[in-house]
């Protein structure tokens, strides 16, 4: 698969900013004053663990997490869907990232992988991947507040910038959600076309065996034309790029749904290899076939295999509906 790189997201950031710096206006339908009281209380939960990051003291933010976690995500949930649920929710999620960054092994990142401007900005200035994410947590943060002051009234500089920000990003938002949709729907092609022809309920011995045959044909065919699993491997990654540069939507999760499912399809798709190996290795005494373990055989992998990339497919076709209907709508981030 193509490699999905920086410079046109950066490019097309660019262009779509500038398409519209010069006309913000609300976003979508002006939010009840329930909705925005909601929404404050929300953003002041966020500022406070802001405040703690600000101070630099890792105790204090510990604590305000422990305070607000997972209680902030609930709030979050029954908030109405717009671009201020998008901006809040994304800096809840990042925050939540964060911390567990915090906790583990977090390395300098590495921000070639970053497909955002703005993303990649933050990037440069961060010295750690918990940094980072706190950066792209405030970032967000920064843009409700901007949003929730103009649903209130301001019509500052500062404010019409950021909506007309937040308006470019939600144009980036959806090439990155298509080029997402391309990558998974590609994956799930590729697969169907490699994958067993299983029957839905019981097979017979003779039916078994053909789909075996099938299966060490397409295997062949497979390695030929260069049809790896590190390949498909690699595709998952690059799809794992796009979903981290998406805001936390209805439209993300699905997505993320859709590579989670082809993810453990291709996982049963291994575990079979063993079973439907023309060369049978010399250590394969030593090293048995994993699905014996399990009480399995190849079959029952492959209907695993073939039930994951059904519902990958699923997920994509209901990820598809979601980005059509949010087009028709007042916001993406619907």
């Amino acid at each position: 698969m193509p490699r999905f790189g920086f410079a046109p997201i950066a490019l097309f950031c660019l262009l779509a900013f500038a398409g519209r710096a010069a006309h913000a206006s609300t976003p979508g339908h002006a939010p009840g004053d329930k909705d925005l009281r909601k929404a404050e209380a929300v953003l002041s939960k966020l500022l406070r663990l802001e405040e703690a990051d600000a101070a630099h003291d890792s105790e204090a933010f510990g604590a305000a997490f422990k305070k607000l976690y997972p209680g902030l995500f609930v709030a979050v949930a029954e908030l109405r869907d717009d671009d201020l649920k998008t901006e809040l929710a994304t800096a809840a999620s990042l925050y939540d990232s964060a911390r567990r960054a915090r906790d583990g092994s977090a390395g300098h990142p590495d921000c070639s992988d970053e497909l955002r401007l703005s993303y990649f900005r933050l990037c440069r200035e961060s010295a750690d991947s918990a940094g980072l994410l706190r950066a792209k947590a405030t970032l967000h943060t920064r843009r409700a507040r901007a949003l929730l002051g103009y649903a209130r009234g301001q019509r500052d500089a500062e404010t019409l910038d950021a909506l007309a920000e937040i308006r470019a990003e939600r144009s980036t938002d959806l090439a990155l959600t298509e080029e997402a949709l391309r990558a998974l729907k590609e994956l799930t092609t590729e697969a169907a076309d490699t994958a067993f022809s299983a029957d839905e309920e019981g097979a017979s011995p003779a039916g078994v065996g053909g789909r075996v045959a099938a299966a060490r044909a397409q295997t062949a065919k497979q390695s030929s034309e260069g049809q790896t699993p590190d390949r498909l491997s690699a595709s998952l990654e690059e799809v794992g790029r796009l979903l981290a540069a998406l805001p936390r939507t209805r439209v993300r999760q699905l997505l993320a749904n859709a590579r989670d499912a082809f993810r453990d399809g291709l996982f049963w798709q291994l575990k079979s290899l063993p079973s439907r190996a023309l060369v049978v290795s010399a250590d394969s005494l030593a090293d048995p076939d994993p699905l014996r373990r399990l009480d399995l055989d190849a079959g029952d992998a492959s209907r695993a295999a073939l039930q994951n990339l059904r519902a990958a497919q699923r997920f994509i076709s209901r990820a598809e509906a979601a980005v059509e209907d949010s087009k028709r709508g007042p916001d993406f981030g619907e």
